[in-house]
C-alpha cells in the first residue's frame, strides 16, 4: 500500500462523524527500506519516547550493563513509560540504590503516576512523588549508568554538547541513517534533547533491532533488548496500557512503544518489518487505533488477539455513566 494521503481516524457519536484525525503511517523491512506508507514518509516530527529502546542501545554497547549486570527486568525498565506501579517503582529505587544514585542527579521531574489507583494510594497516604515516579525514569537511569560506567561525571546529562548527548546522537544517527548533529531539536518532557527526524527514518531505526546485516555488538544488543521487552512488557509501560497487553497477547511477536504527541514505534520480528506512526494533530487516541489496525494487517496481532483488546483496538466512546455513545475507527473508503 502507497498513499500519499494519510489514514484517517473519525471519531463517531452515534452516526455523526464528530471529529477526525490524520494519521501518517512507514513501513519498512529489516533493511530500513520502505514497503508501505500513508501521508508523507518524510513528515518531520519529534519521536519523543517512541523509541526509548534505541536509546537503550548504548547501555549495552557501552559494557555499561555487563559491569553492573543488569538483568532483563531492569532493561525493559529502562526502555519504558511507567505508569508508576509499586513494582516499577520498586526496581527503579533497587536501580538507584545499586548505582548510588542520589535524586538531585535526575534531571526528570517528578509527577503523580500515571497509573490511577497508584496515583490515588500517594495520594491518600499523603506521599510526594520522587524522580522516580516520572515516566521516563528507566531510560534516565540507564543514561546515568552508562555515564558512570565510561567515567563521566552525570552532571548536565541532559545538556547538548554532554558526551552522553554526543554518543546518543551518533548511535541514533548510524540506525536511523540520518545526521542528528544536523537537525533541529527541542526538550522532550523528562527534559533531555529530542531531535525532529522523518518519519521513515523512525522506522529505519526501529528495523535495526531485527537487521541481520547489523554489526555483531550492534546485532547482540539489539537482540538483548528485544527479549527484555518480550518477557517484561508489564515493565515497559504497566497494567492495563496498549503496549504491555500487545506485547503480552502476541506474546512478543508484535513490539510496540508509544510516544506522546501521536507517535507510535513498532518492530515485528517474526515478520522482519518495522514501523513509525505519527498522528498529524498529536491524537493518541488515533495513533493507537492506527496501530492496531497495522498489526492486525502485518500479522503481528490475530483476529482473535486484536478482538481480545478490543478496550484498544477498536475503542468506545463512552459518557460519564459508562454507557457507550459512539466508537473510534478507521474511517471507511468514500
Amino acid at each position: 500500500m502507497a498513499s500519499r494521503q494519510p489514514l484517517i481516524i473519525e471519531v463517531l457519536r452515534g452516526p455523526i462523524v464528530e471529529s477526525q484525525h490524520q494519521v501518517m503511517i512507514v513501513v519498512v523491512n529489516e533493511i530500513g527500506s520502505m514497503t508501505q506508507y500513508w501521508g508523507n514518509p518524510q513528515f518531520l516530527t519529534v519521536p519523543r519516547s517512541a523509541i526509548k529502546m534505541l536509546q537503550a542501545l548504548p547501555i549495552i554497547e557501552s559494557g555499561a550493563a555487563d559491569k553492573y549486570m543488569f538483568d532483563d527486568r531492569e532493561l525493559a525498565m529502562m526502555c519504558s513509560s511507567h505508569a508508576g506501579e509499586k513494582d516499577h517503582l520498586t526496581v527503579l529505587q533497587e536501580l538507584a540504590t545499586k548505582l548510588s544514585i542520589p535524586e538531585s542527579t535526575f534531571v526528570c521531574a517528578p509527577h503523580l503516576p500515571y497509573n490511577e489507583a497508584s496515583a490515588h494510594d500517594m495520594i491518600r497516604r499523603g506521599t510526594k512523588p520522587t524522580a522516580l515516579c516520572n515516566n521516563c525514569a528507566g531510560k534516565h537511569i540507564g543514561i546515568i549508568a552508562t555515564c558512570l560506567h565510561l567515567g563521566e561525571d552525570p552532571k548536565g546529562y541532559d545538556k547538548y554538547d554532554h558526551p552522553a548527548q554526543k554518543l546518543l546522537r551518533r548511535t541514533l544517527g548510524e540506525i536511523m541513517h540520518f545526521d542528528h548533529s544536523k537537525t533541529a531539536y527541542g526538550v522532550d518532557g523528562c527534559g533531555i534533547p529530542t531531535y525532529g527526524v522523518p518519519l521513515q527514518a523512525l522506522a529505519a531505526g526501529m528495523a535495526s533491532l531485527i537487521n541481520s546485516k547489523q554489526s555483531v555488538s550492534r546485532k547482540a544488543a539489539s537482540e538483548r533488548l528485544l527479549r527484555a521487552v518480550k518477557a517484561f512488557p508489564f515493565y515497559v509501560g504497566g497494567s492495563g496500557t496498549f503496549v504491555t497487553d500487545v506485547i503480552e497477547k502476541s506474546q512478543g511477536r508484535a513490539i510496540v512503544k508509544s510516544g506522546a504527541e501521536g507517535v507510535y514505534c513498532g518492530v515485528l520480528p517474526e515478520k522482519r518489518v518495522a514501523f513509525a506512526i505519527k498522528a498529524a494533530d498529536g491524537a493518541s487516541r488515533a495513533a493507537q487505533v492506527a496501530t492496531a489496525s497495522l498489526l492486525l494487517q502485518l500479522g503481528g496481532l490475530t483476529e482473535t488477539e486484536f478482538k481480545a483488546l478490543t478496550k484498544h483496538t477498536m475503542p468506545s466512546v463512552t459518557n460519564w455513566k459508562g454507557d457507550v455513545v459512539g466508537q473510534i475507527r478507521i474511517a471507511k473508503p468514500a
